[in-house]
């Protein structure tokens, strides 16, 4: 993702629900998280047909917060889903019920274990939007309006210094050979080798039992910049899965699948796009594209070496709602 221009909340209107009988998918599915500056949950629904699949955490950077989410939808009955947690291993630690309702345009959840006096949770729409990066980012639900893309400074070279005189980058050398992937070698963070700082991608691979299951972030408090991973597949030396986007990406409408394919070779793994929505066959896949191309990751790093990564309030300025009074130069408060 390019780096995230903020949005006022003024620009980003979301529309009422309609009467309930129109509340169809595109009104529920994606990304809710609490109101800005109150104690953050976060939700990513995953709806296909009737059937629920997603991810919930606190702080997404944050490995140890993080849980998945089975359920089912109905426009009348709402969501009804639980939340599962895991150790590193795998062993589920714990199961939380909990059940979602569209009321007025915010998603109203109960059930929720570890609240305060099991308060009912209000989630809302991120006001912040996507990421629009060099072309529009839509959104759902319906009649929300795209984030358009903002003129980027000029000036100054490319990346960091190291490459002398107008020459161009080393050609990559890999390091050794590709490893033969078991579970254990993927689960943990990675760390995108682009978009460093506040926007840097993370991508998360935890065991739920004997199944891999994910999330990728960046920025990691935003649902609009939050996706979870799904059909992650191991075949050989070569790691398939799909960043699902359920309510905002450069199609219009936002909701598809976009399809991986990495390798790893000792803490890199490099990963290429295969397309959106591509159906791995485990006995005939897809290779990756030769050399690095793609993009890079490093990584794993335990869950444990990520508890207490937040960013959480850090650009909500104002009383009570983040880390200082006033916006840093160039930025605008978002409440």
């Amino acid at each position: 993702m390019a780096p995230h221009l903020l949005l006022l909340a003024s620009f980003i209107v979301l529309a009422l629900a309609p009467p309930a009988t129109a509340l169809n998918a595109d009104y529920w599915r994606g990304g809710w998280r609490t109101p800005l500056g109150d104690e953050p949950h976060i939700y990513q629904f995953v709806i296909r047909g009737a059937r629920v699949t997603g991810v919930y955490c606190r702080n997404c950077a944050d490995a140890t917060t993080i849980g998945f989410i089975d359920g089912t939808w109905d426009e009348k009955a709402g969501i009804n889903f639980k939340v599962t947690f895991a150790n590193p291993s795998g062993r589920i630690t714990s199961v939380d019920d909990q059940h979602a309702m569209l009321v007025d345009g915010r998603l109203i959840v109960t059930g929720i274990a570890g609240t305060r006096n099991g308060k009912a949770l209000t989630l809302m729409k991120d006001p912040r939007g996507a990421d629009p990066g060099g072309a529009p980012a839509y959104h759902l639900p319906p009649g929300t309006p795209p984030a358009l893309p903002a003129t980027r400074a000029g000036g100054g070279g490319r990346g960091g210094g190291g490459a002398g005189r107008g020459a161009g980058p080393a050609p990559y050398w890999q390091a050794g050979p590709f490893k033969t992937l078991r579970p254990a070698d993927v689960v943990g963070s990675w760390i995108a080798s682009f978009g460093l700082g506040m926007n840097r991608q993370i991508f998360t691979f935890l065991l739920v039992g004997n199944q891999l299951r994910g999330v990728v972030c960046g920025r990691c408090d935003n649902p609009y910049t939050i996706g979870a991973m799904e059909h992650i597949l191991i075949v050989g030396d070569r790691l398939y899965f799909d960043i699902v986007h359920q309510d905002w990406g450069e199609i219009d409408p936002p909701t598809f699948d976009r399809s991986i394919v990495a390798q790893v070779v000792q803490n890199e793994m490099l990963a290429a796009i295969l397309g959106n929505g591509v159906v791995i066959d485990p006995k005939n896949p897809p290779a990756r594209p030769a050399g690095r191309g793609g993009f890079t990751l490093v990584g794993p790093m335990g869950p444990e070496s990520t508890r207490g990564n937040t960013s959480e309030g850090v650009d909500i300025w104002g009383p009570g709602t983040g880390s200082g009074l006033q916006p840093p130069p160039g930025r605008m408060p978002t409440k």
